[in-house]
């Protein structure tokens, strides 16, 4: 909020916003997963307008005439001033404050005038109507982004960014060799150090897993995600973004005006909600993986599942502890991005997905839980049926699409993310085609290449015969099935269960070349039945040829054979009336 505490409200003046691009270009521009998370934090302090963080913009809004803060999240700025002076101050303050912070953020602003004398706007309600048709013109007709000043010929070259370098980074201390660096990534760096060291804590708060007293920490390196001796590292950036909400807030700033309520505060309020639902999201999936941590007999910690080696060793430190090995890099708005081991990535988007079907029918949401508010918000444009565990509920908790890039360890995080945006699109897209308003949706890769590429590999597939091996995106009931049928050991037919176990090469190399040159999987089957070997595969009836869809989900299982480490994250369900 603003440092004048209260909301203003008043019948004219000049609503402000200012649309923040080149955000994820900023924020991944360099390798190192510490300089993620410092650019992330330094970004929410670019829209921070609360006074007592000294880091954010709430200064260059002191000494201006009456005003409200509509929106301060997620890259975005929304302000209502009362002076038409007093946006123009602010709007050039606070543009030539981002310029001083990078080069590469391309600010859009939009003015718009609201009162009685202004007949596009002549209220607030009005006003922020308008804005959003400024805002899509001024992102089509800006100018060219301005062009980075490159410093002269003898210049050192930053080794992150290869922008001029300003300063040396000396705290890494590895070596007597400095990095030259940009001063944004000092401060990058700075920040991300001084946030990790003040919400680690509460972060991991409601982790208690049997460590031997040992202390858990969040890894600040992909180094740190957890790695096998001789194994190929590979990392995942999980992105999930809430579906429609965009549409549910105009729905309900409509809403309320029409009902003649204080739609600011009541949209201030339900971002607020929705904020913490994100940060909610965070810090549960943080601890779901952290109460999994056991000791092994030698004492160590492991985190056990099935499939991928049944085992993940996570990085433990002399002094800091077991690092659990997820990572947010971003939680703004209704924004999220994990980075985490990828053989953890499924089960944590399953666990997603879970996490917010959860209603107060279903479990017990105590008073601070973060589900809470905007479960209870069941009424139109909010409310929406959460299937979970044979149970149909109401809740406003939205959905949510995800995409997840699967990468080796080192690889630029911006490529990943840029996969993973794509994915989301594409799981959006599928979503909507099928018309499951009230359903999550997830598409996943493991190609390392252009987010186009990517894409139209996995929606193009096809076997020798030219029939579809595409089996993703999938909705959120569609992924719980595909992985319980394909890797849960008690199921029957699940590629992880005991029948298996001697026979992974059949699945990865016939069954697999079977599926991709189009061939006929009976007369194998039968061969090996003959034979007394095991023949049943998730999906298949023993009396037919499977269809398309299904060999296309089991080919999608055989490529997750390896790399998928199974394990329930879920919490237990507590039907309405129970006292569990």
């Amino acid at each position: 909020m603003p440092d004048d505490a209260d909301p203003w409200h008043a019948d004219s003046g000049v609503l402000v916003t200012v649309d923040l691009s080149g955000i994820q270009e900023f924020i991944y521009e360099g390798r190192r997963l510490l300089d993620a998370i410092g650019r992330s934090v330094m970004v929410a302090d670019l829209t921070d307008t609360d006074p007592a963080n000294p880091d954010g913009i709430g200064h260059l809004l002191t000494g201006l005439g009456p005003r409200t803060v509509l929106r301060d999240a997620g890259g975005a700025l929304t302000v209502a001033f009362a002076a038409p002076e007093d946006a123009r101050t602010f709007t050039a303050h606070y543009t030539r404050y981002l310029h001083d912070v990078s080069d590469l953020f391309r600010p859009v602003v939009a003015h718009v005038a609201f009162g009685p004398d202004q007949p596009t706007a002549p209220t607030l309600a009005a006003a922020e109507d308008e804005l959003q048709h400024e805002l899509s013109q001024v992102h089509q007709e800006r100018a060219a982004a301005h062009t980075p000043v490159l410093g002269y010929g003898v210049t050192a070259l930053c080794d992150v960014t290869g922008r001029p370098a300003e300063t040396v980074d000396h705290l890494r201390g590895r070596s007597d060799r400095h990095e030259r660096v940009a001063r944004d990534v000092v401060h990058a760096r700075y920040r991300g150090r001084r946030w990790h060291k003040a919400t680690v804590g509460s972060l991991l708060d409601g982790a208690e897993p049997d460590l031997g007293g040992r202390a858990l920490d969040l890894p600040m390196s992909v180094e740190h995600l957890g790695r096998e001796l001789g194994d190929i590292s590979q990392q995942a950036v999980i992105h999930l973004d809430f579906n429609d909400l965009g549409t549910a807030l105009r729905n309900y700033r409509h809403e309320l005006s029409r009902n003649g309520a204080d739609h600011l505060t009541g949209l201030r309020t339900v971002s607020d909600q929705i904020a913490d639902l994100t940060h909610g999201l965070a810090k549960a999936m943080i601890t779901a993986v952290a109460n999994r941590l056991q000791l092994d007999e030698t004492r160590n910690p492991i985190l056990r599942g099935t499939g991928a080696g049944s085992v993940l060793h996570p990085h433990t430190h002399r002094r800091r502890g077991v690092r659990v090995p997820v990572r947010p890099i971003v939680v703004a708005g209704d924004d999220l991005t994990v980075v985490c081991d990828a053989r953890l990535a499924w089960s944590l988007t399953r666990f997603a997905f879970a996490w917010l079907d959860s209603t107060p029918h279903t479990h017990l949401l105590t008073n601070g839980d973060p589900r809470r508010p905007m479960a209870a918000r069941t009424a139109w444009p909010w409310g929406r049926t959460a299937g979970l565990s044979g149970t149909s509920t109401e809740t406003g908790v939205p959905t949510v699409k995800a995409g997840i890039a699967v990468q080796p360890v080192g690889s630029p995080l911006l490529a990943a993310y840029d996969i993973s945006d794509e994915l989301c699109t594409l799981a959006k897209q599928h979503r909507t085609a099928e018309g499951a308003t009230d359903e999550h949706a997830v598409a996943w890769s493991r190609d390392f290449d252009t987010p186009e590429r990517v894409v139209r590999r996995l929606t193009g597939r096809h076997s020798a015969t030219g029939e579809s091996l595409n089996a993703q995106p999938m909705l959120g009931s569609e992924f719980r099935e595909f992985l319980t049928t394909c890797f849960a050991p008690d199921e029957p037919t699940s590629l992880r269960s005991t029948v298996w176990a001697d026979h992974r090469s059949w699945l990865l190399s016939d069954l697999r070349k079977l599926l991709l040159d189009g061939g006929m999987l009976r007369p194998e089957l039968t061969r090996r039945e003959q034979l007394g070997l095991p023949t049943a595969l998730p999906g298949v009836r023993p009396d037919s040829e499977p269809d398309a869809p299904t060999r296309a989900r089991l080919l999608a299982a055989l490529d997750l054979l390896d790399t998928h480490l199974d394990i329930d994250l879920a919490p237990t369900v507590h039907h309405e009336g129970s006292t569990a």
